[in-house]
């Protein structure tokens, strides 16, 4: 079975910036009132990861992180490449609002939330969680919580990952963010496979020795541009392919 997911933002303008920046005296987040404050200041129920927790808990994909945070819980169908669904305290997986950059990954209040779990982790550099409804802010499908998953990076940088591990797991995975005057381009790529393993293999059904293999494939590519004395313009494009 082969899976293809094209995502890609309208065009727009925002004061939203899709990420929030480091302060010396305190944490800012931009995900819970849409504008930047104190992560402290919030009245909702408020989680920060950064890249450096995420390394720190060597998680192998988004589901493993969030597993972590409070009012968590994950229901995948499988092993790798499976669909999974996000509940934020106890409410359905269709009310809790996914964003990527800023952007709603998935229609409000239609449908399941986004698989999270297809998108690589190596690309995250933060996650801000807010449990409890934003639905005065989001709209209806905010009634569980928002998870605003950040990719981008206001600095320069290249970088080239790579891992292997048992039943021929293998992911490789690059980032390039390059600066052209008050221009950001940023491109990256992600290669996932495993020949999956065999649940039950002494089962005398031939249709249960199945190794459930994995092969998925991620291209993401944004561009960012600030004007004087303007909001931030953001373009951003995901394209997953997953095959099993």
């Amino acid at each position: 079975m082969i899976k293809k997911v094209s995502l890609m933002t309208a065009l727009s303008v925002t004061a939203f910036s899709g990420w929030a920046q480091d302060s010396n005296s305190d944490t800012l987040v931009v995900t819970a009132n849409r504008f930047q404050q104190p992560v402290n200041s919030v009245l909702a129920p408020t989680d920060v990861v950064t890249r450096d927790d995420i390394q720190r808990w060597q998680s192998k994909d988004l589901n493993d992180v969030m597993r972590r945070l409070p009012g968590v819980d994950i229901s995948q169908t499988g092993g790798m490449g499976n669909s999974s669904s996000l509940y934020i305290r106890g409410t359905e997986s269709r009310h809790v609002l996914v964003l990527i950059d800023g952007v709603p990954m998935a229609r409000a209040g239609i449908g399941n939330a986004i698989d999270i779990g297809q998108i690589p982790v190596s690309l995250v550099q933060r996650i801000e969680y807010i449990r409890g409804p934003r639905s005065a802010v989001y709209g209806s499908g905010a009634i569980g919580g928002v998870v605003n998953i950040i990719t981008m990076s206001d600095d320069e940088r290249a970088q080239i990952n790579a891992g292997m591990g048992s039943n021929g797991y293998q992911t490789y995975d690059g980032a390039v963010n390059k600066r052209f005057g008050d221009t950001l381009v940023t491109a990256a790529g992600a290669y996932q496979t495993t020949k999956g393993f065999n649940v039950i293999p002494d089962s005398p059904y031939s249709g249960d020795s199945d190794r459930d293999g994995y092969r998925n494939k991620l291209f993401w590519g944004a561009v960012q541009h600030k004007f004087d004395d303007s909001p931030l313009w953001v373009l951003p494009r995901l394209r997953i392919y997953g095959k099993q």
